[in-house]
C-alpha cells in the first residue's frame, strides 16, 4: 500500500468540442486506474466528476483486483503447422433488391434449354427474384428447365405477386444426391 501511495496520480480528461456530448476521465496511480464517461454540460461538472473518480480510485487501491500473470507465448517450434482446409465449393453473388446473397454454384443448375454464359447470367437474376419474393432461401439446390421461359413467366410479377406462387411453379428443387450425381458426371 505504501508503494502505491508514493506514486503520483495521473488524471486525463478528454472534453468534447460541443457541450452536452460525452467526456472521458481517466485517473491512474501506478498499475491501478479508474475510467468513466460523463455528459459534459459545463466546467462545474468536471469538479464533481473528479471528486467521484478520486473516491473510486481509493476504493480500487484498498481492494485491488487479482490479476494472474499472462502465460508466455508458445515457442514457434511447439506450434503445430495448420492443415490446409479442404477447398470450398465455388459461390456466386446473386444481386437482390437490397444487397446481394452468396449461394453455392451447385445450388443453381440449368437442366434444359440454352446453357451458355448469357443463360447463366439470366439464371442468377431469376434466383435473385426468387429470393426477393420469398420463394427460395438460396440453400436448397434448384434446377431451371428453360431459363428464358421462366424469365418470361416472372418478368411482370412483383415480389408480392410472387408470394402467391410456390417455388415449384418456376423451378424444380433438387436433393443433395442429385447435385452430387451431376458433379460426378461432369468430373468423369
Amino acid at each position: 500500500m505504501t508503494e502505491i501511495a508514493t506514486q503520483p496520480v495521473v488524471i486525463t480528461i478528454t472534453l468534447p468540442t460541443n457541450e452536452g456530448e460525452q467526456a472521458t476521465l481517466l485517473i491512474q496511480r501506478g498499475d491501478l486506474a479508474h475510467m468513466r464517461q460523463f455528459a459534459y454540460a459545463n466546467l462545474d461538472d468536471v469538479a464533481s466528476i473528479l471528486h467521484e473518480a478520486a473516491n473510486s480510485l481509493t476504493l480500487i487501491e484498498n481492494d485491488p483486483p487479482l490479476i494472474s500473470e499472462v502465460p508466455p507465448p508458445a515457442s514457434k517450434a511447439a506450434v503445430k503447422p495448420e492443415r490446409n482446409p479442404e477447398p470450398q465449393e465455388p459461390t456466386i453473388e446473386v444481386p437482390l433488391k437490397k444487397g446481394s446473397a452468396t449461394i453455392k454454384i451447385s445450388h443453381l443448375r440449368i437442366t434444359g434449354g440454352e446453357t451458355d454464359a448469357a443463360a447463366y447470367r439470366h439464371a442468377v437474376l431469376i434466383a435473385g427474384k426468387l429470393i426477393d419474393g420469398g420463394l427460395w432461401d438460396g440453400k436448397t439446390p434448384i434446377s431451371i428447365d428453360d431459363v428464358y421461359t421462366v424469365g418470361k413467366k416472372m418478368k411482370h410479377l412483383s415480389d408480392k405477386e410472387l408470394s402467391l406462387f410456390t417455388l415449384k411453379d418456376f423451378v424444380q428443387t433438387c436433393t443433395v444426391a442429385d447435385v452430387l450425381l451431376t458433379q460426378n458426371e461432369v468430373s468423369e
